[in-house]
């Protein structure tokens, strides 16, 4: 293999037991859309039943059915829009989606009646996220609704924290809404047993709050620093790993790579490794990301092209590098959020962002 993703199954169980600090499993679900951030929705829903994981979110049907062919027995619920064609399919697979309108509310009662049949949801509420859902001025209109409702079975109310890492303010008056809207909306509604609000940072640092769910996501996957989470540890899931394929030392000044950026110098060592923005190297990291070899930080030189990118390597290791070597791009010596920074983005994105080119190999250790 040229390049891969090493998912370690062991760091994720432990991920698990630093959330168990916090809250019982049962009370934990655990969000493995977008492929499970980039590590493979299957195999990470498979280990963490394994774990005793029994809720799980995702953003799409298409998610959800996939993992419903697989496991029955387990809660799934979609975050994201369902479009009313996919209602009566995801339905009778006893999967649960959000409804965030009275339009949606209207067709499920209208199909409802003309098939005899009731449906299990959420309801979606806006409490600052600003995305989607039922806003404060809608509640009383809403539990009217609900009340009357013949074919639509509301059975829990969430909504989503927009800035819990960041702003303690603007989350507690989040806390305050979500409180009041809940109150308003199920009053008098008996089918309504749940509410959940707090993501993963909401999970970690606004405990007193959590009702009966939390939803994590990346704190499960350890795409986070030890100074943000403390005291908790969490250990990273994923580490991006690919082959050096050529070395050579620099006989006279000369550019590297594409479009001249960067100017390697005579007498230099520069390795060739064998992953590029294709896999999901960022060409953000032209010219100042680094690897970590042989207990080194190497810097990438040049633009980081379509499949291939290169290092300088430092004089200690100039005598030692061997085509077939291996360099990590993130894990265990370099984390994915020091990536992330040097890209201007988040470690959702990196993670997210590696391809499916990229062989995932799973391992336990």
């Amino acid at each position: 293999m040229r390049c891969w993703a090493e998912i370690n199954i062991n760091n994720l169980y432990s991920n698990i037991d630093e959330i168990k600090k916090i809250v019982v499993k049962d009370k934990i679900i655990a969000v493995i859309k977008a492929d499970a951030y980039g590590h493979g929705m299957l195999q990470i829903c498979n280990a963490l039943i394994k774990k005793g994981i029994k809720n799980f979110a995702v953003a799409t049907s298409d998610e959800a059915l996939k993992i419903k062919e697989l496991h029955d027995d387990i809660m799934v619920l979609i975050l994201g829009p369902v479009e009313n064609e996919y209602m009566d399919l995801i339905a009778d697979k006893n999967i649960y989606f959000m409804v965030t309108d009275f339009e949606e509310i209207e067709y499920l009662e209208k199909t409802g009646k003309e098939k005899g049949k009731t449906t299990d949801v959420f309801i979606k509420i806006d409490t600052g996220m600003g995305r989607v859902g039922f806003q404060e001025s809608e509640t009383e209109k809403l539990n009217e609704i609900l009340k009357n409702a013949s074919h639509i079975n509301p059975i829990g109310i969430f909504s989503h924290f927009s800035s819990s890492d960041s702003d303690k303010d603007y989350t507690k008056l989040q806390e305050s809404k979500f409180k009041a809207m809940c109150e308003k909306i199920s009053s008098g509604i008996s089918s309504i047993k749940y509410r959940h609000l707090h993501n993963s940072f909401g999970t970690l640092k606004f405990q007193d709050s959590i009702e009966d769910f939390v939803r994590v996501g990346i704190i499960l996957y350890g795409g986070v620093t030890g100074e943000e989470t403390a005291p908790y540890k969490f250990k990273p899931v994923m580490s991006l790993f690919a082959k050096i394929s050529y070395i050579k030392t620099l006989k006279e000044d000369s550019f590297i790579s594409y479009g001249n950026t960067y100017k390697g110098k005579a007498g230099k060592t520069y390795a060739t490794v064998s992953i590029g923005y294709a896999d999901g190297v960022r060409r953000d990291l032209s010219n100042k990301g680094y690897v970590f070899y042989k207990g080194y930080k190497c810097e990438i030189v040049g633009r980081v092209c379509m499949d291939q990118l290169i290092i300088l390597l430092p004089e200690e290791l100039k005598n030692e590098a061997k085509k077939g070597d291996v360099v990590e791009f993130f894990g265990e010596n370099i984390s994915v959020v020091e990536v992330a920074d040097l890209c201007n983005t988040i470690s959702y994105e990196i993670l997210c962002g590696i391809s499916q080119r990229v062989p995932r190999i799973y391992v336990e250790k």
